[in-house]
């Protein structure tokens, strides 16, 4: 009882702070269930801000009978019929101009060729690129102009695919082999990544896909960017990150992970995050109140700590989407709001919630780079520097040794020992936030051998692979760590001998970095351009 209290207590204030409107008020929609008193929305989507598109297992909208598919005009909605009721929409997405869905449905229509994925023009429905899938689709993501779709899927039409594919000017493009299934993808600054049964992964190119070295200990269900900032939220079933507590949510920023602590009490499922006024919300908080049954309220991620937003769902939350300023919230709930069943919140599936404008709380830069430590090395030593804020309009950094630079990710060159505070101020429409970063420069010779420690990369400039060449005593704890064109990690491969071999498939031209760590310490570092 005691811990139901103290959430009351935590709702009440948060409601004061941020003075939240929730509402089921959706004009012609009262409820979206399955007959009685189960609702189920499983997925959301804003097309543009003219029409909120609503998927899942639903067969009423009120009394009136529905194929699980309606749109939402913000006051009336239109039912889209057609789909098969013995599966259901688990995505949507809008692409060149029609709207697709994706499931477990056995067709649209009585169309051949629909299973588990079909396309609304606006009229009716048709076919798409040639072909059903054999098996489910539960995710989809626009990337590189390609429409990228993943499941468990095994063949679209009689071409053979695993789990996920792209569909580019008129064809489908294998990916290559992602086991079990997959539950979503997601692009983040031109990287795409995956996450399902086995955790998550990120696109080398061609049917290339790198395993993180630390994995989530449960399932990858969601993934949500938050493009402003650069992270990637992994959302699901796990409570770890290697050997790191995280539960149900870990930030991936391109560099390495972020924890967030024992907060969130549930599982979360695939489409139920969003980035709203520039933080991450989810439907992972679960508390029981010891008079009824457990109750699922709105999480908040400030970048730093959880809020709970409140909400009290009697239960799961599947869909989560901006829609006109507004976050709106579906799922399997018949009731919220309260921690008893009340007859006027009834059979929902569906409800709002608005908070105002937190002003400049959704710029949060950070600063990285490869190491905290780096040595000199003929007096000298480049440091690469990378600021996670993209579309910044400007950046003002201060390198803790008198000197100063502008632009997104600098290099500089420091030549003396010592402790140095970096700092930037990035500043985007009026907003003004600042990261900073303590590095340490010390003598090379602190290392055994770093004199005599060599790294020569060839040919460079390359239009093909590069070839590392090192010199190094044993070649047991030696890694080469690629950075990529925006500073993220590219690939991690181990040094096991003389010549490394650097493949460049999936490449974009450019500059890199190669980074060669010894012992866990950084001990050279080489521009790679790339033609």
């Amino acid at each position: 009882m005691r811990k139901f209290f103290t959430l009351v207590a935590i709702l009440f204030i948060s409601s004061c702070i941020y003075s939240q409107e929730w509402s089921d008020d959706l004009g012609e929609i009262d409820s979206l269930h399955i007959g009685g008193y189960n609702a189920e929305v499983w997925d959301l989507y804003n097309d543009n801000n003219n029409l909120l598109y609503v998927g899942g297992p639903f067969t009423y909208v009120n009394l009136e009978e529905v194929d699980q598919f309606i749109s939402w005009d913000g006051t009336n909605y239109t039912a889209i019929n057609g789909i098969n009721d013995f599966g259901t929409i688990k995505a949507i997405i809008k692409y060149n101009n029609n709207i697709l869905v994706g499931g477990t449905f056995p067709n649209v229509s009585g169309l051949a060729e629909t299973y588990a994925f079909a396309q609304w023009n606006g009229t009716y429905w048709q076919t798409f690129g040639g072909g059903g899938v054999t098996g489910h689709v539960r995710d989809f993501t626009i990337h590189n102009d390609s429409l990228i779709m993943c499941g468990d899927f095994e063949h679209i039409g009689e071409d053979e695919y695993n789990k996920i594919a792209a569909y580019y000017d008129g064809n489908w493009i294998n990916m290559g082999y992602w086991g079990q299934w997959v539950s979503s993808v997601e692009s983040l600054n031109g990287e795409l990544y995956g996450g399902g049964y086995y955790g998550l992964r990120k696109f080398l190119g061609d049917t290339e896909w790198e395993v993180f070295e630390d994995q989530p200990n449960g399932n990858v269900y969601e993934l949500k960017t938050d493009t402003i900032n650069s992270f990637l939220y992994v959302c699901g079933g796990f409570n770890q990150i290697g050997d790191s507590i995280s539960y149900g949510v870990a930030i991936w920023d391109g560099f390495g992970w972020d924890y967030t602590g024992e907060y969130c009490h549930t599982t979360i499922w695939p489409q139920a995050t969003a980035i709203y006024r520039g933080d991450l919300f989810t439907g992972c908080g679960k508390y029981y109140d010891n008079e009824t049954e457990d109750r699922i309220f709105i999480t908040r991620w400030n970048g730093a700590t959880w809020d709970s937003i409140g909400g009290a769902f009697n239960d799961n939350i599947f869909a989560l989407e901006v829609f006109r300023d507004t976050l709106y919230i579906g799922g399997g709930f018949s009731y919220w709001g309260g921690s008893s069943p009340d007859p006027t919140h009834r059979s929902k599936g569906l409800v709002k919630l608005y908070m105002p404008d937190n002003g400049c709380d959704y710029l949060k830069p950070r600063i990285n780079s490869y190491a905290d430590t780096f040595y000199l090395e003929g007096g000298e030593v480049d440091v690469n520097l990378y600021n996670n804020n993209p579309y910044a309009d400007t950046w003002e950094w201060n390198f803790g040794d008198s000197q100063t630079g502008d632009v997104k990710d600098p290099v500089h060159t420091y030549t003396q020992v010592g402790e140095y505070n970096v700092q930037v101020t990035v500043t985007h429409d009026g907003c003004i936030k600042s990261a900073e970063k303590t590095i340490y420069i010390e003598l090379g010779n602190d290392i055994p051998e770093f004199e005599q420690i060599e790294m020569q990369v060839f040919p460079n400039p390359s239009s093909n692979n590069f070839t590392v060449k090192t010199n190094l005593p044993d070649y047991k704890n030696a890694k080469i760590k690629i950075a990529g064109l925006n500073g993220h990690l590219k690939d991690v491969i181990p040094v096991k001998g003389e010549t490394t071999v650097i493949s460049t498939k999936g490449w974009k031209p450019g500059a890199y970095v190669c980074n060669l760590f010894v012992e866990g310490k950084l001990v050279k570092t080489e521009k790679l351009i790339y033609k």
